[in-house]
């Protein structure tokens, strides 16, 4: 697994346009998308059907996987569905933001160990306790925030993440920062990765938009086998 790729932001920011972007320019390589958005907009647009399982019902519906850890292998694949020739798809569902320490830990080895066999994942929304169970020097948050995003923008609390976030300013039209924000940026709290400006027809979005979030995600500091288009 080359890296986690979080992506993070209010709805309609632009995080489920992004990864699923990133699944069709990750070349060639395998991805596994985790849809973490309550709305579960990603698995409605890459799943030909709904899963029957989630991350959230796993648990619940599957005893056994609270026995060897052989069992735990196979709930786990289980979970996910093919969206694609070397793509999967897992949805998170209803997810506690906690759970007791015996289910963690054998959520942690059967995530971890889905993961590892794919050389991307790509997060859709952010789910706290999959910072918990996944290997966080691996996860690159990337935040994407919209004009109507800046006016309440808060930097990320200390200690919640060991790296600086990035940013990606969408539909961004010379708007004036928040203090927050530019405080932010002076401090390093967070790193501005590219500004994604407003396309005047729907056409030129579909033909530009991939580029420009591309463009953004080459300034992480991860191996990113894009694909030209």
């Amino acid at each position: 697994m080359q890296a986690i790729i979080e992506l993070t932001g209010k709805p309609g920011a632009g995080k489920t346009t992004l990864a699923n972007i990133l699944g069709e320019e990750l070349t060639p390589t395998s991805v596994l998308f985790i849809d973490a958005s309550p709305d579960q907009k990603l698995t409605l647009i890459l799943a030909p059907e709904p899963p029957q399982l989630t991350l959230g019902r796993l648990f619940g519906q599957r005893p056994e996987a609270t026995g060897s850890r052989e069992a735990i292998d196979w709930a786990f694949h289980d979970l996910t569905v093919g969206v694609g020739e070397e793509n999967e798809l897992l949805t998170v569902g209803n997810l506690p933001e906690e759970i007791g320490i015996a289910d963690k830990d054998k959520l942690r080895y059967g995530l971890n160990r889905l993961a590892k066999t794919y050389d991307y994942v790509v997060i859709d929304g952010y789910h706290p306790l999959l910072r918990q169970l996944l290997p966080e020097e691996q996860i690159r948050a990337v935040e994407i925030v919209t004009p109507q995003g800046l006016i309440d923008w808060q930097p990320p609390q200390e200690g919640e993440v060991l790296y600086t976030p990035a940013l990606i300013l969408n539909r961004y039209q010379d708007e004036t920062l928040p203090p927050t924000l530019d405080n932010a940026l002076t401090q390093r709290q967070v790193r501005l990765i590219g500004k994604v400006l407003p396309y005047p027809t729907a056409e030129d979005r579909i033909r530009h938009l991939p580029d420009d979030f591309k463009n953004c995600l080459l300034k992480l500091d991860i191996p990113l086998n894009l694909g030209s288009s």
